[in-house]
């Protein structure tokens, strides 16, 4: 299960350029004056959140210190970066608790924590003690699997969370009609499985699926179109999935039992550049992209016009750079 919430591994291609960033392009003197002789090599994974998160990086260090840097976005997945930044070959990036807990030797197979902090204490100081990395700030939001239904369909109910829902169904209210992606039924992670860790009873979910024919649409967004189009009630889909955007009139039910791992981005930069204005900057992040909802609309904004030019809007128009 943990290795596959908002973990794609997708290998992009690297742009390989490395450019000249000083204080003067920064707009007047930064933090990182003194850091002139510093190389330093941002990478991110090779999807669109990921590229988005790179440039981030590679966009606040350009503007708010004087190293030099390397554009390795689309660098790769889990083990390439792993196996990279222990020979030093790439220094800065942003990377997912979950991911890191466990896709990173050393590797664990779960993750039993009660809050997105108590995972990220463990982490930190487990990766630091292992690792020539640091673990910077945590931003407030996840990429993770979320649970969206439509406003109408629970109307007059108290359904907020998934408990609420479990509840709902084991009552014997079976008028809310599911869609998921092909495959997402039989996964570790899916949802025969969280059926089962909440609690719904069988005989009930028998009588379920028997009134609504559960729908398995060709992928998550299909599923999705389904409960925008009045096809379907309650469906799933990555938290800051573009696609999501689209889907109106829904309400998200809270994972109130941490069924799925905590998917929180952080900063990971190599020891040998981890300067105070480096990290410093790095540390915007979490301020730059407050919410799922904003990390949305940036990979929206990415498939119009590309990672690099949508981050460059974005920061700009709210004053990072």
């Amino acid at each position: 299960m943990l290795a596959t919430g908002g973990t794609a591994t997708l290998v992009g291609c690297s742009t390989g350029g490395e450019t000249e960033s000083s204080t003067a392009e920064s707009g007047g003197e930064a933090a990182g004056s003194t850091d002139g002789s510093l190389s330093v090599v941002v990478s991110s994974k090779g999807y669109t959140e990921q590229l988005n998160l790179g440039y981030i990086a590679y966009e606040l260090l350009a503007n708010n210190t004087g190293v030099s840097l390397v554009d390795e976005t689309g660098f790769g997945g889990n083990a390439a970066h792993a196996e990279a930044y222990q020979a030093g070959d790439i220094h800065a990036y942003y990377d997912y608790m979950g991911s890191l807990w466990a896709a990173h030797p050393p590797k664990h197979d779960e993750a039993d924590f009660e809050t997105p902090d108590e995972q990220y204490e463990a982490l930190k100081s487990e990766m630091e003690s292992e690792h020539p990395i640091r673990i910077l700030d945590r931003a407030d939001w996840q990429n993770t699997w979320a649970v969206f239904i439509r406003e109408d369909a629970i109307e007059g109910t108290s359904i907020e969370t998934i408990s609420d829902l479990a509840g709902y169904v084991n009552d014997g209210n079976y008028d809310i009609r599911p869609a998921f992606g092909d495959g997402f039924r039989t996964r570790s992670d899916g949802f025969d499985a969280l059926l089962e860790y909440y609690g719904f009873e069988g005989e009930h979910v028998e009588r379920w699926e028997a009134e609504q024919e559960f729908i398995e649409a060709a992928s998550a967004q299909a599923a999705g179109t389904a409960v925008d189009e009045g096809y379907a009630d309650l469906s799933f889909g990555y938290s800051t999935s573009a696609w999501l955007t689209t889907v109106e009139d829904i309400v998200y039910l809270d994972d109130d039992r941490n069924f799925w791992p905590f998917f929180h981005p952080v900063g990971v930069v190599h020891e040998d550049v981890a300067t105070d204005a480096v990290v410093s900057a790095l540390n915007k992040m979490p301020d730059a992209i407050p919410d799922a909802k904003t990390m949305q609309e940036l990979n929206s904004h990415a498939t119009e016009v590309g990672s690099q030019q949508a981050v460059v809007d974005h920061l700009t128009a709210n004053g990072f750079i």
